[in-house]
């Protein structure tokens, strides 16, 4: 594999300060570091090593695994009770959900789709309706989306999939078949009006659970817990060890999940030296002649926006709660990295849209972040880049190396209002915050803040650098 093939990882300077501060060769958090070296507190337990995100060759599900923590020497002194999984969607750096109810005492667990049976549940309280000539008669269930039973969390909307029962007011329940089935937002319509039963012959008046006494009751399946199965995903998981906390046995005590690496699919085998040490050379040369980009991921999943269309199965172009994505929210990031320069030629054509910018080029960079097609890139000219197809390199299942194609988007594209366009209309929390320097004064904001790279081995008074961050590692 020759050696254009390889390319420098993300960044060090912009990644989020872990435990020990040291970083391995291709930017990720190296656990060969002693960890919290400066710490006053050592007896929190330290997380278990190895841990592999792997396939369970099984539609909706993902297979987690582990050391056990109980054989690292510096967790010794402690009571480890068991272990924690955390998992975030799309974004490394979280938030992270608990997956476990209480910590596992087993170095396996398997993250599934999971469907669950409610059977009878009484929707009565639910009951909206109205008496007017084709008035609907409509109930809510509970628990949400219903789905098609046995399909890996596929939402439902027919009536098969909902068994109901109506006690008109007589004391008696009787199955009825819903009119409609809205699973995604759990609405279920009865039949409200009249219908002719092919068997009897006859028109048959229909059963409704009048008030005061009448009543119903719903039969169905919701997801109570979703992992897509599909290419080039992005879940990550965290594990934490728990201990007995030895100042209080009735408390816990567990690793900071800051201090854990985060693992995807992604991660199928290690890195070994020979491929750190050619990563590591190749972004030194890029830190060099690479373009520093912004690069924002798109959102695969999430909280549906309530602009979308279900009958066309996607959301109006022009929504700016969820930028065209289906998701809110819509994107995560930005994230720092460096890609190759450019090139290609810029033209102008006509289109049937009017005058279209041409400028699409193929372009690398490193592991991380892991790239999807229609993830936005951002240059130092604020012009925005769509990620095309992603070609991962790498050997024995580890990725060193992202191939793909970006192209030109046009000013006025409902994606120039990703991030930094208008943040008086982003709530304060998502606000892309401002770039920090080295002694990052006067607090810490976000991991996935920009970050000012100086070498922190020199004094500001003799740091010499130009208009571009890349002078960094040229002039000392």
């Amino acid at each position: 594999m020759g050696i254009r093939f390889i390319l420098g990882s993300f960044v060090k300077n912009f990644m989020p300060v872990y435990h020990s501060g040291n970083l391995s060769k291709t930017g990720r958090p190296d656990f060969n570091y002693p960890l919290r070296p400066m710490a006053p507190d050592l007896t929190l337990p330290l997380a278990p090593h190895n841990m592999l995100v792997t396939t369970s060759y099984k539609i909706g599900a993902t297979d987690i695994r582990w050391d056990d923590p109980t054989l690292l020497p510096l967790n010794s002194p402690l009571h480890i009770t068991g272990v924690n999984v955390y998992r975030s969607q799309d974004n490394p750096y979280g938030p992270y959900i608990k997956l476990n109810d209480s910590p596992l005492g087993v170095l396996f667990y398997r993250d599934e789709t999971l469907e669950t049976l409610v059977t009878e549940e009484d929707v009565t309280q639910t009951l909206v309706y109205s008496i007017e000539p084709d008035g609907t008669w409509d109930v809510y269930v509970k628990n949400k989306p219903i789905i098609v039973p046995g399909s890996n969390g596929t939402i439902s909307n027919r009536i098969q999939d909902v068994q109901i029962e109506i006690d008109s007011g007589d004391g008696v329940f009787k199955d009825m078949p819903a009119f409609s089935v809205d699973g995604k937002f759990g609405k279920i319509t009865l039949i409200s009006n009249p219908t002719y039963n092919n068997d009897l012959q006859q028109i048959i008046p229909p059963r409704l659970p009048w008030p005061p006494n009448g009543k119903v009751r719903v039969t169905y399946k919701y997801l109570k817990h979703s992992v897509l199965t599909r290419l080039s995903q992005r879940i990550y998981y965290k594990v934490t060890a728990v201990a007995v906390d030895p100042k209080d046995n009735s408390k816990r005590i567990e690793t900071p999940i800051d201090e854990v690496e985060w693992r995807s699919l992604a991660d199928i085998d290690e890195i070994d030296w020979m491929w750190r040490e050619a990563i590591r050379r190749i972004r030194w040369k890029l830190e060099q002649a690479g373009e520093r980009v912004k690069i924002y991921v798109r959102a695969g999943m999430g909280e549906t926006c309530p602009n979308y269309e279900e009958s066309h199965g996607q959301g109006y172009g022009n929504c700016l709660l969820c930028l065209d994505t289906n998701f809110i929210p819509s994107y995560y990031g930005p994230y720092e990295a460096i890609i190759a320069a450019p090139e290609a030629e810029r033209s102008i054509e006509l289109v049937d849209m009017g005058l279209h910018v041409r400028y699409d080029y193929a372009t690398f960079m490193g592991p991380f972040p892991i790239l999807n097609e229609r993830d936005i890139i951002i240059r130092q000219t604020n012009e925005r880049y769509i990620v095309g197809p992603v070609n991962y390199e790498g050997t024995k299942g580890a990725i060193y190396q992202q191939h793909f194609t970006i192209s030109y988007i046009d000013e006025g594209d409902i994606r120039y209002k990703v991030g930094i366009t208008d943040q008086s209309l982003v709530p304060a929390g998502d606000r892309v915050p401002a770039a920090w320097d080295k002694y990052r004064q006067p607090t810490p904001p976000s991991p996935d803040s920009p970050v000012i790279p100086v070498n922190p081995a020199i004094p500001p008074e003799r740091y010499i650098k130009g208009k571009s961050v890349n002078w960094d590692n040229i002039t000392f």
